[in-house]
């Protein structure tokens, strides 16, 4: 099954399309509320989550802190 190319997750819009798994996790492209591109990072094993900020730079991996990420990490996992 070819995921749908944008989701929106609260207030992220998601490309499945051009994501990609690199090493241990997927990389997702995403834009927030202001149009600005960011990347999520999802471990599966784990079931982590991670984004870059503004400036280009990941942050720490974390277990999802609301009901998007979790959505994110569960539809990333079992759809990519």
């Amino acid at each position: 099954m070819t995921p749908r190319k944008e989701r929106k997750y609260g207030p992220l819009r998601l490309d499945f399309q051009n994501a990609r798994k690199v090493d241990f996790a997927i990389v997702i492209p995403a834009k927030n509320q202001q149009d600005q591109s960011l990347y999520l990072g999802i471990y599966c094993e784990e079931r982590l989550f991670n984004f870059t900020g503004l400036e280009g730079k990941w942050k720490e991996w974390e277990i999802p802190v609301n009901v998007h990420e979790a959505k994110i990490v569960a539809d990333a996992c079992n759809q990519i």
